[in-house]
């Protein structure tokens, strides 16, 4: 933390200290912010040994990435704890994080959480490594920057170089 200054993602190996609402039961764990993009979950279905990240792209492409700005869902993820990450607009879940879990606190300076800093997860799509929705980062490089609330397919394929199409 020596260095840092207030807008580098947390290292990953921080710890974070917190508490059930319910039990108290108190726990420090690494957090990170797990993302999810609309019809990302096209990759239950397969694996990387089936189809790769071109294919399945596009198939996702024509459905979810032309129908406009794909909404990202937020999510904090760490050993044990998968909830709705708060403060962000995950339509229709109504709990987060906070609902079950005390505000966490760096393990060793016992400073607040700012979840902005938290790191973004990599998601990738590749033969040992098939994260749901991996895809869209293996092909195209793109994940979201904390807590951003969608995603412009078309744009990030432009900037790929892919065609229209998803593919080059």
């Amino acid at each position: 933390m020596i260095g840092m200054t207030a807008h580098e993602p947390y290292p990953a190996d921080t710890r974070w200290t917190f508490y059930s609402r319910q039990t108290r039961h108190e726990r420090s764990v690494p957090l990170c912010l797990h993302w999810e993009v609309n019809g990302d979950s096209i990759t239950d279905e397969y694996t990387p040994d089936e189809i790769n990240a071109q294919g399945l792209w596009g198939m996702w492409f024509p459905r979810y990435g032309k129908a406009g700005p794909a909404k990202v869902y937020w999510s904090i993820m760490g050993e044990g704890t998968f909830e709705g990450a708060p403060f962000s607009d995950n339509i229709g879940i109504g709990e987060d994080f906070l609902t079950f879990y005390s505000w966490p606190v760096n393990a060793v300076t016992g400073k607040r959480l700012n979840w902005v800093r938290l790191p973004v997860r990599d998601k990738l799509w590749h033969r040992g490594r098939c994260d749901k929705g991996g895809f869209i980062q293996q092909l195209t490089g793109w994940k979201p920057s904390p807590f951003e609330p969608s995603f412009h397919a078309e744009g990030i394929a432009r900037l790929a170089g892919l065609t229209e199409h998803g593919l080059s």
